[in-house]
């Protein structure tokens, strides 16, 4: 079940097996997702198959929880290509400025994405390389504001697909931004995905007596602003 307020209200927890089968036209081709709550957490939920070969940068943290199947994760951390696989279960939570390319190969997967909303003046990126494989190259990027991804990511793909930097494979002058609004990470190594349930066991103890476990910061990851709090019987959330 999940639970999300509105304003100062409690909504009524959703069962989320029941909300995916009740919106299961939106996880099929070509819509592939569906937003469950938009205020100060966007909390969507995503299908497959579906892949891209863009990379997104955005200045907010960003939670993916698998549900169903797996996914890979392609990520540029520390300057280098990264491929991050997030199993079934498995929770893996990224930082702020590290170009992502979420790839979900598999029919019928399911994950959950939550992202923070964005700031007055907060800009997005979306970027191509030269070479999908290697990532060592620009090749065409765009940086625009995006308040809501499936209206505003659609005008940026399609310049991009009717560009000639698209159809010769090389960068120009002018496709790569010289001084862009969003600063790479190029520093952060993110820790791989975990397992929700064996992290929840491994500190039982703690919640079994009553209390909260911030579980990112009992694993010292390095994120700057999301906090994921598993509560225990006995306190006001558990």
């Amino acid at each position: 079940h999940l639970c999300v307020s509105r304003s100062e209200m409690l909504l009524d927890p959703i069962n989320i097996d029941a909300w995916a089968t009740e919106n299961a036209a939106s996880f099929a081709p070509p819509i592939m997702n569906k937003l469950m709550h938009k205020k100060q957490l966007t909390i969507m939920f995503v299908g497959g198959p579906n892949t891209r070969t863009d990379f997104h940068l955005e200045g907010g943290s960003e939670l993916f929880l698998m549900l169903k199947g797996d996914m890979q994760l392609p990520t540029i951390q520390q300057g280098k290509k990264k491929v991050v696989d997030i199993k079934q279960g498995q929770l893996f939570v990224l930082p702020p400025r590290i170009p992502h390319s979420p790839q979900r190969p598999q029919e019928g997967s399911l994950g959950l994405v939550i992202e923070r909303e964005r700031r007055e003046g907060e800009m997005d990126g979306l970027r191509w390389y030269t070479d999908f494989a290697t990532c060592q190259e620009i090749l065409w990027e765009r940086f625009f504001r995006c308040d809501d991804l499936g209206r505003d990511l659609v005008p940026v793909v399609q310049a991009y697909k009717a560009s000639e930097e698209c159809a010769t494979g090389k960068p120009s002058t002018g496709s790569v931004c010289a001084s862009p609004p969003l600063q790479q990470d190029m520093e952060t190594s993110v820790p791989d995905p975990v397992d929700l349930k064996a992290l929840l066991k491994q500190h039982e103890g703690l919640l079994a007596g009553g209390k909260e476990a911030d579980l990112l910061a009992l694993m010292g990851h390095p994120d700057p602003e999301f906090s994921v709090v598993a509560a225990g019987g006995g306190t006001p959330e558990g």
